[in-house]
């Protein structure tokens, strides 16, 4: 998109995960290609200002080190909001990144999932201390033990720590899940219904839950489960790692700089 200072290319982060190697590349593209401003957002993405005409050169130089979708149609609808310490943080449930690995290789590969609306997001808890747990998302997955096992609960158009779960599924079907839901709600959206609440207002959680075509637990274990909320100041510091013996360093960017 263009602005007063030139070009600005929006950078979509799998799951908000950024390699060292990444950093290098993103700051290499800024200072070649633009005027050097990176820009953090708001949903933990990163945008390069004052990009000059070498548009291809810019592009190729992120792709070079995957910072681009698997199809280009495929880039608006990687919205998929992890923990910022999954596979870290010792009160996981389970190591969410393989599941996520999964359903974004479903909402990139997918050419049916690119009619999805941009801001179309679903959100992967995987029990951390350390989550979003107020910011509402078209689908929310949570995790929770149920007789020993970890299963998933799910609800829509809300967030983990306000709604209660419409179901639940073992952590093996979290994935098929995903897309039934997605699925579903293709089918009955119309145009003006680009996002779940929307969709919701007219049909109903429960009429959309029942043509999922998944088997789900909904007992009172599932459907009186509420996910509970922690200490969420801990983003910010040191602290132990799930690893033994190495730590997770916490930081934050001013928004926007």
């Amino acid at each position: 998109m263009q602005a007063l200072d030139g070009g600005i290319s929006r950078i979509k982060l799998d799951a908000g995960t950024l390699s060292a190697a990444q950093a290098h590349a993103v700051a290499d593209a800024a200072e070649r290609f633009a005027g050097g401003v990176i820009e953090v957002t708001n949903r933990s993405n990163l945008q390069i200002r004052g990009i000059g005409a070498d548009h291809a050169g810019l592009v190729a130089c992120l792709l070079d080190a995957g910072l681009g979708p698997r199809q280009a149609a495929g880039d608006d609808v990687r919205n998929l909001m992890l923990s910022p310490a999954a596979g870290l943080d010792p009160a996981m449930l389970f190591d969410s990144r393989a599941l996520a690995g999964q359903i974004l290789e479903s909402l990139q590969t997918c050419e049916r999932f690119h009619q999805l609306s941009a801001k179309f997001a679903v959100q992967l808890d995987a029990g951390e201390d350390l989550a979003m747990l107020t910011h509402p998302h078209d689908l929310w997955l949570s995790a929770l033990r149920l007789d020993g096992e970890v299963w998933l609960a799910f609800g829509l158009a809300g967030c983990p720590a306000e709604e209660g779960a419409l179901g639940a599924v073992p952590l093996a079907a979290g994935h098929a899940l995903v897309l039934a839901v997605l699925q579903r709600f293709l089918d009955l959206a119309t145009a003006q219904q680009a996002r779940m609440r929307q969709l919701l207002a007219e049909c109903g959680s429960e009429a959309f839950v029942q043509g999922i075509g998944v088997a789900l637990r909904r007992d009172h274990a599932v459907l009186g489960w509420r996910r509970p909320r922690r200490d969420q100041a801990r983003h910010l510091g040191v602290y132990p790692q799930r690893q033994t013996g190495r730590v997770a360093v916490g930081a934050a960017a001013p928004l926007g700089a």
